[in-house]
């Protein structure tokens, strides 16, 4: 059976803050009130399929902050969250969880703490755990790297088999360094590649700047779901008419047949 096909929305947050980034370095945009005024979720909820919220600080991360941020953005969301950026222990997962987050997302301590991605798969489910990767592409091949891009891990074959990656996550989210923030368009031969190495689904982000990126790799087989996390292209109704395009290219997305039926149920304004 074929897995829908997935919009998925990522918020990056740094030092009490959303920020944009470009092959990761990072430009602040605004605080939580920032978000609220510019993007009422109850609408955004939508159009998309999921939300992804990474804190992506750089030093003296607080997962009690970003448990707090977690819990308020989720109370007018209804699609799935994941959240990740500084998880250490089970602990940290847990508050997460608790939080409102429905995943947690696992990137250097994915391969820094071999440990820790199964003990979170034992306590709640090998599908509550993201593995997130950030590769450079050379020459046609694909690197990963750690800590926010600056540690060289492997190529992606020997990352893949060194750590069992995809023995121990329920997805994969894979960030181009390369693309991100450009605007450029996905590093959809990536997307091809890790379709015909593994059955494990996977999310393809880095590089989204228009609708049309969205749709045309959605478009292709090997591609089930994509991220943008480039706040201000997805500003007012972009992600609606992203949506709607795809619909009427054929894409198979959840459909919500009445909104103002789910808003009500939801109490949703």
């Amino acid at each position: 059976m074929k897995l829908k096909k997935r919009i998925i929305f990522t918020l990056l947050y740094s030092s009490e803050n959303f920020v944009l980034s470009r092959n990761f370095r990072l430009q602040n945009i605004g605080n939580l009130n920032w978000l609220i005024k510019n993007y009422n979720f109850n609408n955004v909820s939508f159009y998309i399929d999921e939300l992804i919220i990474l804190d992506v600080s750089r030093n003296n991360r607080n997962i009690e902050n970003f448990s707090s941020l977690i819990e308020i953005i989720s109370r007018d969301i209804f699609v799935p969250i994941s959240a990740g950026g500084g998880i250490n222990s089970i602990k940290d997962a847990k508050k997460l969880f608790e939080s409102g987050a429905d995943k947690v997302v696992l990137n250097t301590n994915l391969l820094k703490k071999s440990n820790l991605a199964e003990e979170i798969c034992t306590v709640y489910g090998k599908q509550c755990l993201v593995g997130s990767l950030d590769f450079i592409k050379k020459d046609d091949n694909y690197f990963i790297y750690s800590e926010y891009g600056q540690k060289y891990i492997g190529n992606l074959d020997e990352c893949l088999e060194k750590f069992r990656i995809t023995e121990r996550v329920g997805e994969l989210y894979i960030n181009s360094i390369d693309q991100d923030g450009t605007g450029n368009g996905l590093d959809l031969q990536i997307g091809e590649m890790i379709f015909r190495k593994i059955k494990t689904p996977f999310i393809l982000a880095g590089g989204i700047g228009k609708s049309e990126h969205i749709v045309s790799a959605l478009e292709k087989e090997y591609i089930n779901a994509v991220s943008t996390a480039h706040l201000l292209n997805f500003m007012g109704n972009s992600l609606e008419k992203t949506r709607q395009i795809s619909y009427q290219k054929g894409i198979k997305l959840a459909k919500w047949n009445d909104i103002k039926q789910l808003k009500s149920r939801y109490n949703l304004q």
